[in-house]
């Protein structure tokens, strides 16, 4: 198999038979292979380790698929990958420290496969990563202190893991916008300063975590936070201020924490487990163009509309 003369493949949406990347490839100095796609295709087997010597690959895209196995440790030498998605498939074992020497990316996807172990401390050494999604996994611990050198973190998914502890390093993250981290087992209180460094549009998922006292005060003057879940936690009462129910397109709060909301939850109603879609808010079917499919506070409208028409009708 020879890439010497291709720059980019782009295979999607091919279900009918199982495929397989070859296990060796020709790849010499200067080969320009600059993209690879290969999105909802039935591939399995394992992520060949030659993928790798790809220097110039920016676009590395093998999301929902059923590649098994380990992500290899060779992945840290793609020096110019910006953007890495191996969402939705069945990969095991622990996330490779390597990860930290991926110098140029900006969107780091491992979300929904089976991986295990720690986040490694290495992420934090990524300046340029804009997008970590690490959600519905069965990783543990607790958020890294290094994480707090990721200046240009936009988005973070650390959604349906078994993290603890606290989330003090977030309030560093001075351009975060969107934090989807519903059913771990945070603990403690919300950092005063957290979102306190962007004026983009803010959308938080901490439902269904261990957070106590009030939400920060911080809040109650952000006219950009469009959208809160914080249901099934351990707020103290009224830990609301009423600036943020007016403030806020769509908010849902356990009910004894939120006397303003519209929406509350009470015990196990469809409420307390209505949960946003990661992967429709941050546009993942538009693949590396994720950017431009962001949605707005129109889309928040109308999961509140939804949201109030259930609480109507049950």
């Amino acid at each position: 198999f020879q890439l010497k003369n291709l720059t980019s493949i782009h295979i999607q949406n091919n279900l009918g038979k199982e495929w397989s990347l070859p296990s060796n490839a020709q790849v010499g100095d200067d080969t320009q292979f600059e993209r690879l796609v290969l999105v909802r295709n039935n591939f399995a087997g394992i992520i060949p380790p030659w993928l790798a010597k790809l220097k110039q690959l920016q676009t590395l895209d093998l999301s929902m698929n059923n590649f098994q196995g380990a992500i290899p440790e060779a992945i840290g030498d793609l020096s110019s990958v910006k953007y890495l998605n191996l969402l939705g498939n069945n990969l095991t074992g622990a996330l490779p420290s390597s990860l930290g020497k991926l110098p140029a990316i900006e969107v780091l996807i491992l979300g929904n496969n089976a991986l295990q172990g720690e986040l490694p401390a290495s992420i934090g050494n990524l300046r340029t990563l804009q997008l970590l999604d690490v959600g519905s996994n069965m990783l543990t611990s607790t958020i890294p202190s290094s994480f707090a050198n990721l200046e240009s973190l936009k988005y973070l998914v650390l959604e349906s893991n078994r993290f603890n502890g606290t989330v003090d390093v977030l309030e560093s993250m001075k351009n975060l916008t969107v934090l989807l981290i519903r059913s771990n087992s945070f603990s403690a209180a919300l950092p005063d300063g957290l979102f306190s460094g962007t004026s983009d549009n803010i959308v938080v998922d901490i439902g269904d975590n261990k957070f106590t006292d009030e939400l920060p005060t911080s809040f109650a003057n952000m006219s950009n936070l469009v959208s809160l879940f914080g249901p099934k936690n351990s707020f103290a009462d009224n830990a609301t201020q009423s600036s943020v129910c007016d403030n806020s397109t769509l908010l849902v709060m356990d009910c004894d924490a939120c006397e303003c909301c519209e929406v509350c939850c009470d015990g196990d109603d469809g409420v307390c487990d209505f949960q946003l879609d990661g992967r429709a808010v941050l546009g993942y079917e538009c693949g590396a163009w994720y950017e431009y499919c962001v949605r707005g506070a129109d889309y928040f409208a109308e999961a509140g509309n939804e949201l109030l028409s259930y609480t109507i009708l049950y």
